[in-house]
């Protein structure tokens, strides 16, 4: 009897798990692609925003941009001079200091002269001696009073008197020590009080005004160059500029480097200095018609170069790959585009801030001056 009652019972229990088997292969278990599908259903039919990234963009316009040849040189000046003692003594007095400018023939420092200015009179008085024998000497000669040969002596007595004076002269000259050329000191070497002899340097003497500087530019290069052009310098340590122009251009190519020397001058008036290290910058070539973007909108993948264009209609942006031309500074040349692309124009917004985080199709929002802020983030995209 216990058996005969338990069969309709098993019997109720499998009808009931039969039944349950087709409702999960008609989709009443869980599925992950489709609950994702409803959840983006639902995401669009409330008027859920898409992700955006914050970008800024600008607009392209036509602009003149040049091949710049870029190198190093180092600045020198015209003439430069050690200014040394030309005979002996202690310095007195010294006029000038590094810095001054000073011009050609201006006393620049003083030696004591007691020595030489006694030597000075010596030699005078013994000159006007000297002036009167020989005075008597070709009286008595033109009388036939004198033989030749004493009169020829009385000559030579003279000349070294002469002579004698000359070097005494000289030599307190040289006491007062005097600037060969217009210029600036650079350096003193001496104080006041110091002994020297001739040929010790007291001074360092540069004529600053212009600077030159020797650049060798390769030869496919100096074509286009001529004398005249103008040429910006940087001196990156003084983070400082100066305008240079080609003063002249070397006849011969080095043909170890296959270079051309080219000299530059630089106004003196600059706060550039001789021995000063500078980067020169030399426009071989100008396109006066080019469409230019900024280096931040140009974004490397390997050897490839894209931009990203933005869509205002649809708010996201388009990956753009570009083929690059002239650079200057931080503005880059497009000459074209690679593949189906439309061409980068005149008058369309390219990403200049953000672009490396984006992609081909990325919405996106834009900002103004600042970045998007939290509260922006917020704002633009409520939970």
């Amino acid at each position: 009897m216990g058996e005969r009652a338990l069969r309709p019972i098993q019997g109720t229990i499998a009808s009931i798990i039969f039944a349950a088997v087709p409702l999960v292969g008609c989709g009443g278990g869980p599925d992950p692609g489709g609950a994702a599908t409803d959840a983006h259903a639902r995401e669009q039919s409330e008027g859920k925003p898409r992700e955006t990234i914050a970008v800024k963009v600008m607009e392209i316009g036509i602009e003149p941009v040049s091949a710049v040849y870029s190198t190093s040189t180092t600045l020198r000046a015209d003439r430069q001079a050690t200014v040394i003692a030309r005979t002996s003594g202690i310095i007195r007095q010294l006029l000038v200091e590094e810095g001054d400018r000073v011009s050609e023939g201006q006393s620049l420092a003083v030696l004591e002269d007691d020595e030489q200015k006694i030597e000075v009179e010596r030699t005078r008085a013994s000159y006007e001696i000297e002036e009167q024998e020989f005075a008597r000497a070709r009286a008595l000669h033109e009388d036939e009073l004198l033989s030749n040969e004493a009169h020829e002596a009385a000559r030579r007595e003279l000349e070294d008197a002469r002579y004698a004076r000359s070097l005494a002269e000289l030599e307190l000259e040289r006491t007062e020590i005097r600037a060969p050329f217009s210029g600036k000191i650079v350096t003193r070497h001496l104080d006041v009080g110091a002994t020297v002899a001739n040929g010790v340097a007291v001074y360092e003497l540069a004529d600053l005004d212009p600077l030159y500087a020797d650049v060798n530019v390769p030869e496919r290069h100096v074509g286009r160059l001529s004398p005249g052009q103008v040429v910006r310098l940087v001196a990156d340590a003084s983070e400082s500029t100066a305008r240079a122009t080609i003063e002249r251009i070397a006849p011969a190519v080095d043909p170890a480097t296959g270079t051309v020397k080219v000299t530059l001058t630089v106004d003196g008036s600059t706060r550039l200095r001789p021995g000063a290290f500078v980067r020169a910058e030399i426009v071989t070539e100008t396109h006066d018609d080019a469409v230019v973007v900024p280096r931040s909108a140009l974004v490397a993948e390997g050897r490839h170069w894209n931009l990203f264009r933005f869509n205002a209609e649809a708010e996201e942006v388009e990956q753009v790959e570009v083929v690059l031309g002239f650079e200057e500074g931080d503005r880059v040349e497009i000459v074209g585009v690679v593949g189906d692309t439309a061409a980068v124009a005149p008058g369309d917004r390219v990403v200049t801030v953000g672009a490396p985080a984006l992609s081909d199709g990325a919405a996106v929002r834009l900002v103004g001056d600042e970045l998007a802020t939290e509260e922006e983030d917020a704002a633009g995209d409520p939970a």
